[in-house]
């Protein structure tokens, strides 16, 4: 046989599931002052007449009630029902207060722990009940004062409870919105931390992206014209006057390619660098040109070339030998000029070149061996199409890249035009090397990285322009390489006839 535990103890698992042991508590302590109350005979009412039962019998519907409080929480407006028909019961049998305090409760609970559309059919319920006990008090009585009081007396006796239900209600709600609110602020104050921090390393990667493409287009010119140089030299037999020139154009290249360095180094360093300690913009840095000390002198300032080239092509650029052209390679990194802005705290910063500074480039590139024509009709590179300073500074970089790249990795010819309409479209044909073609004395320079392909795409199309690079079948029946790039120009201006002093490459067809 099992034992009252046994029994009671399915009974206990429902009535203290789903975190009741509140409510059963609640539920408990009204029936214990209910009974307490209707046993001391404080709270007997005779509304309707005398009892005609004995005391006790007030206990059966006090029990009911508080019950159905058990379940206020999860069934509040079940709980009401039962509490209300319990009291209905009450009053059949003469009436107590204790039911009324448990009326209360029900109704608290609904407003509190209820869905709005409980709410609702209960305060449509206690309006209906109200104005039903007023008819009937009126109708009873014959008195209006009567039905009136009446009715006063039941709107504020059951509206109250309801009140105090809805205020907590709200305060729980908006204290529940406060800690959704702390939440959300949390994340988004998370959110805004992993935002700033993949800021700063798109921040830190596009600065060293940015590096790197000056290293590339600013000294890796230089070194590339460098090792061309000093190869060409090697490989032909001793010759003094030759030799001599090749170690000219090395020498301006390695000062050229220091001095770019020390100027990146500084503008790097912008921020930390201290007025006279050498390295503040001055123009006292650590090697001067003479590769002692003091100021370094940009000897390639306003279009000019550095003495050693100079005097390296001074010879007979039209002779084309592989030895006067060799000699001048070097002038592929040429053609730079530097703004220096002196003062406190400022630093040198590298100035961007323009197109007009090609001149040399390309003249240079013509001294070097290359068999190169440039078709130039509406005068890029001699002013008369006056160009905005990123699309001026682009030109000069993708022209000078894609000619260093026909001298590194081309045949011997190659073509170089301009095209100025709603875009400026640059194209550099690689005209390859075929079964006509005599292919120019070059040293090796090593494969490249690639690098230089992705620079001239970055500067172009961050300017809103299109590039293009790739082989294709050259006039010779060889396979050459083609570049071409087109950059927007928004308003186009005529600047007039180049001037007197610029240098004007020759055009040849």
């Amino acid at each position: 046989m099992p034992s009252p535990s046994d029994l009671i103890a399915p009974v206990a698992k429902v009535v203290m599931a789903e975190d009741r042991r509140g409510d059963v508590i609640t539920a408990a302590g009204l029936l214990v002052i209910a009974l307490t109350l209707d046993a001391l005979g404080l709270v007997r009412t005779s509304w309707s007449g005398p009892p005609s039962v004995p005391s006790w019998w007030f206990a059966v519907p006090a029990i009911v009630g508080c019950t159905a409080l058990v379940w206020r929480r999860v069934h509040p407006l079940g709980a009401l029902g039962v509490a209300t028909v319990a009291f209905g019961a009450d009053v059949a049998l003469g009436g107590s207060v204790g039911l009324v305090v448990i009326v209360w409760e029900a109704l608290y609970a609904v407003h509190l722990h209820g869905r709005p559309a409980a709410r609702r059919v209960t305060s449509v319920g206690v309006a209906l009940a109200s104005l039903a006990l007023m008819i009937a008090i009126g109708v009873i009585t014959g008195e209006l004062r009567a039905a009136v009081l009446t009715g006063l007396q039941a709107v504020t006796l059951l509206v109250m409870p309801m009140w105090w239900g809805a205020n907590v209600r709200q305060g729980r709600e908006l204290t529940a919105a406060a800690h959704e609110r702390g939440r959300l602020e949390r994340e988004r104050g998370t959110a805004l931390l992993r935002l700033a921090e993949a800021s700063r390393h798109d921040a830190v990667r596009a600065e060293r992206t940015a590096v790197a493409r000056d290293l590339h287009d600013v000294i890796a010119s230089h070194l590339s014209a460098i090792t061309i140089t000093s190869g060409a030299a090697l490989a032909g037999a001793a010759e003094p006057e030759r030799d001599r020139a090749a170690l000219r154009s090395i020498r301006a290249e390695s000062l050229a390619s220091l001095q770019d360095m020390q100027a990146m180094i500084r503008v790097l360093r912008a921020e930390t660098v201290q007025p006279g300690s050498g390295q503040d913009g001055s123009g006292q840095d650590d090697l001067g040109a003479d590769g002692v000390g003091g100021p370094v002198r940009d000897s390639t300032a306003a279009g000019r070339m550095p003495d050693g080239l100079a005097s390296s092509s001074a010879g007979s650029p039209s002779s084309g030998s592989p030895s006067s052209g060799s000699s001048s390679a070097g002038s592929f990194g040429a053609g730079s000029s530097r703004a220096a802005s002196s003062g406190v705290g400022s630093v040198d910063l590298l100035a961007a070149p323009r197109a007009a500074q090609l001149a040399p480039v390309v003249e240079q590139a013509r001294l070097a061996g290359l068999d190169l024509a440039v078709a130039d009709p509406d005068g890029v590179l001699t002013g008369v199409t006056a160009l905005p300073a990123a699309v001026d500074h682009a030109v000069y970089r993708v022209v000078r890249e894609a000619l260093t790249n026909v001298h590194k990795h081309g045949g011997a010819r190659a073509d170089l035009s301009f095209a100025a309409g709603d875009g400026l479209e640059i194209e550099v044909r690689d005209v390859g090397t075929g079964p006509d073609d005599s292919p120019r004395d070059r040293a090796d320079v090593g494969g490249g990285t690639g690098i230089g392909l992705v620079s001239m795409q970055e500067r172009v199309e961050s300017l809103g322009g299109s590039f293009e690079a790739g082989p294709e079948r050259a006039r010779s029946g060889g396979t050459g390489w083609r570049v071409r790039a087109v950059l927007p120009l928004p308003d186009r201006v005529t600047a007039g006839p180049a001037s007197s002093d610029r240098p004007t490459p020759e055009i040849r067809a």
